[in-house]
């Protein structure tokens, strides 16, 4: 990267009015839009309500708090890579799981069903290593549906996620492959989480207060629904039986507990658990550019190295024979559609931070790119090659196709065509 980007004169202006124009449409809640250098903020604006429909409920601001959900994951990532760097751990070490994670060692493989419905489980060949946690590779999947998993919870029944009786027992489950042969988005980056609070000797809240937050002058992100949480959150919606946005009761999605004091401080979830800001969503991402080595504006004292750097945008999800990752990868992001040109088992990995795009977007992001979202639709991308990161959200549980999509394609090439 030999160049910080900058947004053209009439650019801010371009964005304003998209903003304006996607809210206005009513087919999405308020929305967030941010972008980055590794120096500057480029741009952020907001616009909508905060409990859609009901504009008495106040606009949403550059201080509104929303469910950030798996935008949880790379920062808890970071958090992993960081004791890396510390050769605390390492990322293909399966000893470091075995002492940090040891209920990971006596998990078994799921190979199906008897005809009583009880499971078929055998020894896994392959120890289960970072890597495979931190790029969902290992054979754990959530069970927020119907899956291969369902017969043996039925027979196991488990407390959710954010269930305030949650232990790390609820992440006990088969596992759904030999390790490293496949991908399914899962509960990975719960465990890496309970693995940074062992091998770190605190809990996720303060680690990442001290290691993360802090350092980047980050303020407002937190496991916890405290009370300046609870009075500037953004509702999180739905869409109803005719496809019409409606915010939920209260608020809160997933049945997330709604006061501090029923939140599990024995499981924060560092996959999904976190509230914050979007503004301060973008900061985190700004100071993740600041570890890149090429960068004109490079951290004296980044968050994470230069080796860890590069395996964020390296492939972990291997390919050929025995191997059927990509194309679970490949499963995962057709409906949603954001992908432009129609990805391939060429374009798409996965990383131990993210989603890997391997070619060009369609007057967008460059080749070589990573980005992920949280569930409510709070979108974002790193593109080293550009030198830029951005978000684009909105708090809207719904499954894809959705309207939203189009809104975020439409964001992005909005954002390219105005920087120089």
């Amino acid at each position: 990267m030999a160049h910080l980007p900058t947004l053209k004169p009439s650019g801010k202006a371009s964005l304003d009015k998209l903003l304006k124009e996607t809210v206005e449409k009513r087919e999405v809640p308020a929305v967030f839009y941010g972008a980055t250098n590794a120096k500057d903020e480029l741009y952020f604006n907001q616009a909508g309500d905060k409990v859609f429909g009901d504009s008495a409920s106040g606009q949403v601001d550059e201080n509104t708090y929303t469910e950030i959900f798996s935008q949880s994951k790379l920062i808890t990532c970071i958090a992993a890579l960081q004791l890396v760097d510390k050769q605390l751990v390492s990322l293909d070490n399966p000893e470091d799981v075995e002492k940090y994670l040891p209920e990971i060692s006596k998990l078994q493989v799921l190979k199906g069903y008897d005809e009583n419905d009880d499971a078929i489980l055998v020894p896994p060949k392959t120890k289960v290593t970072m890597r495979h946690l931190m790029s969902h590779s290992a054979g754990f999947t959530y069970m927020l549906g119907p899956n291969i998993l369902s017969k043996w919870a039925a027979k196991n029944p488990k407390p959710g996620l954010f269930d305030p009786k949650a232990t790390v027992d609820l992440l006990c489950t088969p596992l759904i492959y030999e390790p490293g042969t496949s991908y399914t988005y899962g509960t990975g980056i719960e465990w890496l989480g309970k693995l940074v609070e062992r091998v770190s000797g605190t809990d996720l809240e303060e680690y990442l207060k001290k290691n993360i937050f802090e350092p980047c002058g980050i303020t407002t992100m937190t496991f916890y629904p405290t009370a300046e949480v609870k009075k500037n959150k953004m509702a999180v919606c739905v869409r109803d039986a005719e496809g019409k946005v409606r915010p939920i009761p209260g608020g809160f999605g997933l049945n997330r507990p709604t006061e501090v004091d029923q939140v599990p401080k024995a499981f924060l979830a560092g996959g999904a658990g976190l509230y914050g800001t979007q503004r301060n969503y973008l900061t985190f991402l700004r100071h993740v550019l600041r570890c890149d080595p090429k960068s004109p504006h490079h951290a004296s004292s980044p968050l994470i190295s230069a080796e860890s750097w590069e395996e964020l945008f390296k492939p972990s999800i291997p390919r050929g024979e025995g191997y059927d990752g990509v194309e679970r990868i490949l499963d995962q992001v057709e409906k949603p559609d954001y992908i432009h040109p129609k990805p391939t088992e060429d374009s798409v990995n996965y990383s131990v931070g993210f989603l890997l795009t391997l070619e060009d977007f369609t007057k967008g992001r460059k080749a070589g790119s990573g980005c992920w979202s949280g569930m409510a639709k709070t979108q974002f991308w790193i593109d080293p090659k550009t030198g830029l990161a951005a978000i684009c959200g909105t708090q809207l549980i719904s499954p894809p196709p959705d309207a939203w999509y189009p809104a975020y394609v439409e964001y992005e090439r909005a954002l390219y065509a105005a920087l120089e």
